[in-house]
């Protein structure tokens, strides 16, 4: 085979072009650490990198989610709490107003102290997040969760429903409580009303409870609400067939409690002019003596149906009542269309230190919903932040190259270049002379 000049030319330039080829492989590897840039390099270590890459911004956004919902919860545990606070103020000044011993300007100062403590209630309701979205307002969140009317009732725009992100790749959370089932879906404390009571004086004096000191009143909630549970009758109640009348008869010092039906549910004795009985107190009028051989008596009085109303309407009703001057007693009604008068009063207030217990109750159930899932969803963002990592070293084991290999390489590949360039000198500086020479 005959060897032109121009194939040794040629030959060595095709080595040194493959040898400084190879150089800038090797300087490209080391300075940006990859292995490959193209999916021609490496088609399945491009996709194996495509697919990593797309897990680590999943995982991204998944945190970035959690960050938020963490920063909502936050912001509402903060708002439920304040809201809990308020309520145990305005608890305090009605144990306060049931002081018998305040006149008129006192209890009109402690509505006032209830009013401005009820509107920032409101406004804790209208909580709104960094987005300018109702956090209480479920779906409905553009709009407040209440409004105050003309007529001074407070309405409760929120949905039912709640808001949930997508906070890792199976794990939904909720980021919101709808106040629709905070704050408005609230029972109100048992009661009882319409008492009626009939007494009949030995020498046979009929009295009614008009009489002077006639009242009566929920002593023990709690044992009311066991009593209230156990013999109201909700199917009866529905039906509109009946009612859930109950009776105390009176013979001389004693007495029985009983249903319709004439079943006797308690009985005992009359202390001190006093009836007490599952939780309630009847105070009997001071000039029936029970105390005379022949002296009879009835109480008969209507358990109240369940009700459901938002805090801030009761606050309303109750600031009303203490606003009603002494003057009026006998004359005006309550809140509730009952005559007023200053045992009507305490009942209120008892009766609405129940209710605001009832709401407190809600309320911090609902910040401990809050607070359970806050503290799950730091676990959350510690769990996408070590998966995200494991997924970047995953990628970095099929893109990236060692760096120690990356020099190791860029230096034998300049040996390499620096040899083919020697050699090329060494070998076309020879001619025909030095042959013959």
């Amino acid at each position: 085979m005959r060897i032109s000049t121009a194939m040794q030319y040629q030959n060595h330039l095709n080595y040194l072009q493959t040898a400084n080829g190879r150089v800038d492989l090797a300087s490209q590897r080391y300075n940006t650490g990859k292995l490959f840039q193209t999916a021609g390099e490496n088609p399945a270590g491009m996709a194996a990198s495509i697919k990593y890459e797309s897990d680590i911004q999943a995982y991204e956004q998944y945190s970035t989610n959690a960050s938020i919902v963490a920063d909502t919860l936050s912001q509402e545990e903060t708002a439920l709490g304040q809201i809990w606070d308020a309520l145990s103020s305005i608890q305090t000044r009605l144990i306060q107003a049931i002081n018998g011993t305040i006149d008129d300007s006192s209890r009109a100062a402690l509505a006032e102290d209830i009013k401005q403590t009820q509107a920032q209630i409101f406004d804790l309701m209208n909580t709104k997040n960094a987005e300018g979205d109702y956090i209480f307002s479920g779906a409905n969140s553009s709009e407040p969760t209440y409004r105050l009317t003309s007529d001074g009732n407070y309405i409760c725009q929120a949905d039912g429903s709640n808001k949930y992100v997508m906070v890792s790749p199976t794990i939904k959370v909720q980021t919101t409580d709808s106040g629709l089932n905070i704050f408005e879906n609230c029972m109100l404390a048992y009661d009882f009303g319409g008492d009626n009571g009939t007494f009949n004086n030995a020498d046979g004096t009929q009295l009614t409870n008009t009489s002077a000191g006639y009242n009566s009143a929920v002593d023990d909630y709690d044992q009311f609400k066991a009593f209230y549970e156990d013999n109201y009758n909700f199917n009866i109640a529905i039906a509109g067939t009946a009612n859930n009348t109950f009776t105390i008869n009176i013979t001389g010092s004693d007495f029985e409690l009983v249903n319709s039906n004439g079943d006797v549910l308690d009985s005992g004795q009359i202390k001190d002019g006093r009836i007490v009985t599952q939780g309630m107190e009847f105070t009997l009028p001071s000039d029936f003596d029970y105390n005379a051989a022949g002296a009879t008596g009835s109480i008969s009085f209507d358990l109240q149906a369940p009700e459901q109303d938002n805090i801030l309407n009761q606050l309303s009703n109750i600031i009303d009542d203490l606003l009603v001057p002494s003057s009026d007693y006998g004359q005006a009604t309550d809140s509730n269309g009952n005559p007023m008068s200053n045992a009507q009063l305490t009942r209120n207030l008892a009766r609405m230190q129940e209710t605001i217990s009832i709401a407190k109750t809600q309320v911090d159930q609902y910040r401990g919903y809050v607070g359970a899932r806050g503290a799950n969803i730091e676990a959350i963002i510690d769990s996408n932040e070590n998966l995200s990592l494991i997924k970047s070293e995953a990628k970095a084991n099929v893109t990236e190259i060692d760096a120690f290999q990356a020099v190791s390489d860029l230096v034998l590949a300049n040996n390499a270049l620096q040899v083919a360039q020697q050699s090329y000198n060494i070998v076309h500086s020879s001619t025909l002379f030095d042959y013959i020479s």
